[in-house]
């Protein structure tokens, strides 16, 4: 949202002697309220240029205004700066031009408010320093190029010199000139001017840079490279940024509430990367201020939510490798209190690690930063609460969001949400709104003198779970590229290069590893992989990330359990060892069955009992009050798990979580897929005997009955990593194990071993739901398809046994992971003779094949007759949507709903054409309506109306003759408007068909014809009049 040149005049000069003296000029339409304008369209074209001179005296004494304010006002300021010097531009090159009659001498009684004629005295000089004065000026910004800019000017001095021609053809002196010099003129104003303002508008504006250098980085100029390169030269993690914001502050000292939390944030930056140093003997961790590198990133505005949570939505938008530039523009310009800023990645991709620094690098003099993790503040609570409670953990004091920010002096309060996926998952709720809610919070604070810049980070993958707001911008982090990787290595390099015996990294040996090195936190698991024996640089070849992870926890799990001291034997030490991985599994399974990021200890000492895990426990060391609890151990052992803080019910808890969410992610797929071969051996081993004993999965559907797998993507992709390679004859037996259990799914169960793990409170369907949901999609995962005829072997209908299971799936899957469910799911429907079949596969990339209503309601296809059929009455199904509350149902109902009102029956009414498909009257109503709306050829239109010529004919049951008679005169009369575009034959058959009106009774054929010939004969009356 631009300035307009007005509006800057008011804001920079006030009631300074410049201002006034420009007031004048524009005859008071700078100051005052209204004016005619005479004035100043004469002061356009002076050609002492006095109105320009005078504008560029308000940019000359901007920087005495502007001494004393604070960020936000600075910043205001300096885009009406940038406004004036736009149209300053622009008079100037005005007040250059050689004109074919003097201005001056133009009487008031001459200007005439068409060139074409009008009263005299027609208030055209208003009309023009409206257009120029009043007009909202591009401004530049950090998210588009500087060329986007420079383009945008063009257009916008094009329309100004199109408002001055039109100005110009209003006068009697235009008609005094010849044809030629009225084409000279038009080409000068149209052509030449804009030019001329945009050249000299890049003079101004490199001027307003070199004195306030935070312009330059608002309109991302190619020519500022040398700045970017000094960036880089000031310093890693983004310490360049640190130092230009410093270098431009003028903010005052800030006081102690903003001090602390600097001081919070600031200390992260010399502590190691990861919480604890010592979990990898012989290795040290970089610090964060040492190991950041920064990505490069895309971005892009977002006006809907369509395409933003997709890769390939975000491969269209180019690559930008400038970080702190981007940032510090972003951080300075005004637009940043008016909406959020989304920033994106995959998941280790340094999203949250991107809000640590920039917390710890914003200088408090002149900005108040605040980072809330989400994950650590209660999720049901509104923003100023969360926002609270994020102050009060960084520095132990309680202030109310209001009291901060009246206490912020001259810094800009910028808040800093890291983490709306995870608030997705600790809600388990719709969010759709959460970026509104943002919005609306800015714009209240605006309201009460305190604006504020939010940005919150997210997954892409859930970007589009929540509705963008207009013009809201959003910046996706990139892989690292080899330069990138280069960087990180010789911090970590450097950090360890006086251990004795070290090797150093290579680029070469981390790169051979693909998109591993290319995440910030997988490189540094290939790092802390290779630490300890140089595997990197051996013979393994390129691994996963599920293999990495796996690699990396089994060997942290073996130094666990040689630390325990007991000399075990070869078989007896790999037990314990998956033993150690089999307790931290539980761990991932308490928080992913919880829907949370986090466990408390009393929760996993509850699921360690229920689970019947054994937990080995060390001895108690003299003096040692009480034993430790299993989940002390089991907490206390791992360097993957890591202390936290959280809050629940308004009390503060001891939390433990994984260091990266993935890693529980991984912790889960890989539980589940092992579990699964377990109980595969098993029944393998029991089919080779010759007998069927029944499975016991009592432990794995105790752990899959509480949350779908596809709460995660994630862990999706991991379970799927580790199915691709298991063997053929593997595959058959995992297959077969899932249609065993799924076919006993919703059967009552009888075993109630495990019956006391609850992770959440649950109605009794939930379990079943989840459980047979989680089956279908292990058995996509594994064998690519299957039909519903495997599913329900022993139904007489299957598919309507997959409707009933999938209504069960709606009503009880959280609506997270129901909806990353159906998009899994790819079903192919289709007829086998005169059976329906349903065959589903997982993870297809086609589209959506058009609903075939003969399959919809089981009725066999074949006929080549015309017939036609209803089901269900129409207000039963807004009745029925209205009792589900589903709001699928409920947009689909209220797209419908005119239709509904006006022409009930034909949202249910069928008609099919000999071997056409079978349409509903209301579809065919509305490709007709799409129809008319297109500049195609007639035959896209003529088969539309022919569709429903058909309808209205034969498509209607006799009964229903109040809805028939509307559908014809609704017909008839679109008919009437686009006769003349359509095939003349088809008008001829259409005629001679309604003429016929088909089987109807003799009284309904009569008003047919009656109705046609009135409307038709109507529109060509009104054609021929």
């Amino acid at each position: 949202m631009g300035l307009s040149y007005r509006d800057a005049v008011r804001l920079l000069g006030g009631q300074s002697g410049t201002a006034k003296a420009l007031d004048r000029l524009s005859g008071g339409l700078l100051l005052a309220a209204s004016a005619t304008g005479s004035a100043f369209v004469l002061s356009l074209f002076d050609a002492r240029g006095e109105l320009a001179r005078l504008s560029g005296a308000l940019v000359t004494e901007l920087g005495d205004r502007i001494r004393g304010l604070d960020r936000f006002q600075r910043s205001e300021r300096l885009a009406a700066a940038h406004a004036v010097i736009v149209l300053t531009a622009y008079f100037e090159a005005l007040a250059g031009l050689d004109l074919p009659f003097d201005v001056e001498r133009i009487e008031p009684s001459e200007q005439v408010a068409l060139a074409g004629g009008g009263p005299p005295g027609a208030n055209r000089p208003a009309d023009l320093a409206t257009g120029l004065l009043k007009a909202e000026v591009p401004m530049p910004a950090p998210q588009w190029p500087y060329e986007v800019t420079l383009d945008a000017l063009g257009g916008f001095y094009g329309g100004l010199s199109e408002e001055v021609v039109r100005f110009f053809s209003g006068l009697a002196a235009w008609d005094r000139l010849d044809e030629t010099q009225r084409d000279r003129l038009t080409g000068t104003l149209v052509t030449e001017t804009p030019s001329r303002a945009v050249a000299r508008y890049e003079e101004l504006f490199r001027r307003l840079a070199v004195e306030f250098p935070e312009v330059a980085f608002w309109a991302n100029a190619v020519d500022h490279q040398a700045t970017r390169e000094r960036l880089r030269e000031l310093g890693g993690a983004l310490a360049g940024l640190e130092r230009t914001l410093a270098g431009i502050a003028t903010g005052r000292l800030p006081d102690e509430r903003r001090l602390s939390l600097s001081r919070a944030y600031r200390a992260a930056l010399d502590r190691p990367i990861l919480t604890s140093n010592d979990a990898f003997p012989g290795v040290r961790l970089p610090s964060l201020g040492m190991a950041y590198v920064n990505p490069d990133f895309r971005i892009a505005v977002v006006d809907r939510p369509e395409g933003v949570g997709e890769e390939s939505w975000w491969e269209e938008q180019p690559v930008r490798e400038d970080l702190e530039a981007f940032l510090l523009g972003r951080l300075t310009v005004p637009e940043a209190t008016r909406a959020p800023l989304m920033v994106l990645g995959q998941p280790g991709s340094g999203k949250s690690v991107l809000t640590r620094i920039l917390a710890a690098r914003l200088p408090p003099s002149e900005f108040l930063t605040v980072r809330v993790e989400l994950r650590e503040v209660p999720a049901d609570a509104d923003l100023q609460a969360q926002i609270e409670h994020a102050v009060r953990a960084a520095t132990g004091e309680t202030l109310s969001w209001p009291e901060l920010a009246r206490s912020r002096g001259d810094a800009l309060p910028v808040v800093l949400l890291d983490g709306f996926d995870e608030l997705l998952q600790a809600t388990g709720v719709s969010q759709t709104d959460y970026l509104q809610k943002v919005a609306d919070f800015q714009s209240r604070e605006a309201d009460q003198g305190r604006p504020v810049a939010v940005w919150v980070t997210s997954r892409t993958a859930v970007a589009d779970r929540a509705r963008p707001i207009a013009g809201m911008v959003a910046v996706r982090l990139e892989p690292f590229r080899e330069r990138q990787v280069g960087a990180w290595l010789r911090a970590w390099n450097e950090t360890n290069e006086t251990n004795p015996g070290w090797r150093p990294l290579t680029s070469e040996a981390v790169l051979a590893q693909g998109e591993l090195a290319r995440q910030p936190l997988l490189l540094l698991m290939l790092a802390l992989y290779d630490a300890g024996r140089n595997r990197l640089r051996g013979s393994d070849a390129s691994i996963g990330q599920g293999e990495l992870y796996e690699r990396l926890l089994h060997d942290f799990a073996e130094r666990e359990v040689r630390k325990a001291g007991a000399a075990l034997a070869r078989p007896d030490f790999q037990r314990a060892v998956e033993r150690e991985l089999t307790h931290l599994s539980l761990v991932a399974f308490a928080m992913f069955n919880r829907g949370r990021q986090w466990i408390t200890e009393a929760e996993l000492d509850a699921d360690l009992a229920a689970l019947a895990a054994e937990v080995d426990r060390p001895m108690a060391p003299a003096g040692l009050r009480s034993r430790l609890t299993a989940a002390q151990i089991v907490l206390g052992r791992f360097f993957f798990v890591h202390e936290a803080q959280a809050t629940r019910d308004d009390r503060r808890l001891a939390t433990y979580e994984f260091l990266h969410a993935t890693f529980g992610e991984f912790l889960v797929a890989r539980c589940v897929v092992n579990e699964i071969a377990e109980l595969a051996e098993l029944m393998s081993r029991t089919r080779e005997r010759g007998r069927h004993v029944p499975i016991d999965d009592a432990y794995l559907h105790a752990v899959l009955s509480f949350m779908p797998l596809t709460m995660r993507n994630t862990t999706v992709s991991f379970v799927e990593e580790r199915l691709r390679d298991i063997t053929e004859e593997q595959r058959v037996l995992f297959r077969d194990l899932f249609l065993e259990l799924f076919h006993d799914a919703l059967v009552p169960r009888r075993d109630t071993r495990h019956a006391d793990y609850a992770p959440q409170p649950a109605a009794v369907p939930r379990g079943p739901a989840v459980y047979s949901a989680n089956l279908v999609l292990l058995l996509l995962l594994t064998g690519g398809e299957l039909t519903v005829d495997e599913l329900f072997p022993n139904a007489s209908d299957p598919v309507a046994e997959w409707r009933r299971i999938a209504l069960l799936w709606r009503s009880q899957l959280p609506p997270e992971g129901w909806l990353a469910f159906v998009e899994f799911l790819d079903l192919d429907r289709r007829w086998e003779g005169d059976r329906r079949r349903l065959r589903i596969s997982g993870r297809s990339n086609g589209g959506l094949s058009p609903t075939d209503p003969f399959w919809t309601y089981d009725i066999a296809p074949g006929t080549n007759q015309y017939f036609a059929w209803a089901r269900t009455d129409a207000g039963l199904l807004r009745r029925q949507a209205q009792v589900l509350c589903d709001d699928g149902d409920d947009v689909l109902v209220h797209a419908l709903e005119p239709l509904a009102e006006e022409l009930g029956s034909t949202v249910v009414t069928f008609h099919v054409r000999g071997g056409k498909p079978p349409l509903s009257a209301a579809q065919a109503l509305i490709r007709l309506w799409l129809e008319l709306g297109r500049d195609e050829g007639p035959e896209e239109l003529t088969e539309a109306f022919e569709a429903c010529l058909q309808i209205a004919l034969y498509g209607f049951a006799p009964a229903d003759r109040h809805t028939r008679r509307r559908f014809r005169r609704l017909f008839l009369r679109h008919l009437a408007e686009q006769w003349l575009r359509l095939d003349s034959g088809w008008l001829d058959h259409a005629m001679r068909l309604i003429g016929g009106s088909g089987g109807d009774p003799v009284e309904e054929r009569d008003e047919l014809r009656r109705d046609a010939m009135k409307i038709l004969a109507e529109d060509l009356l009104g054609r021929a009049g």
